[in-house]
């Protein structure tokens, strides 16, 4: 299970903080899918640079882990912040291009986002 919660104010300023490094991590996936080999064959030399970006996009992946936080769906920037509400864990979440951290879904619904609500009682812990 997570090992950090977030509220929406806290999943805010986290945002703020990472947000370029988050949209940078989403431009890298959407190039190495146009960068990904169709078909390897053994013997056959892979780009030095695909790697490389993998690498990164890896290190980057890891950063967010450590942060506490979930990368969603990478090809649309999704991004998820473990969150308490009204006694349950769910996920706050944000996507490359909005403005904040303005919607939450339930664990593995990712793409059935309800609005935050202020007056819910977020916690920052169980």
């Amino acid at each position: 299970m997570f090992q950090h919660w977030f509220t929406p104010a806290s999943a805010r300023r986290t945002l703020r903080r990472i947000r370029p490094a988050v949209e940078n991590l989403h431009r890298l996936f959407r190039e190495l899918e146009l960068r990904r080999p169709l078909k390897i064959d053994s013997d056959e030399r892979v780009d030095p640079l695909y790697f490389s970006m993998l690498d990164k996009l890896t290190r980057g992946l890891d950063e967010l882990d450590r942060e506490g936080l979930e990368a969603g769906e990478l090809r649309q920037g999704m991004l998820d912040f473990p969150a308490y509400r009204d006694g349950r864990p769910v996920l706050l979440c944000w996507k490359v291009g909005e403005s904040s951290v303005r919607f939450w879904h339930e664990p593995g619904q990712g793409f059935d986002r309800r609005r935050v609500d202020e007056n819910d009682p977020w916690n920052d812990q169980e």
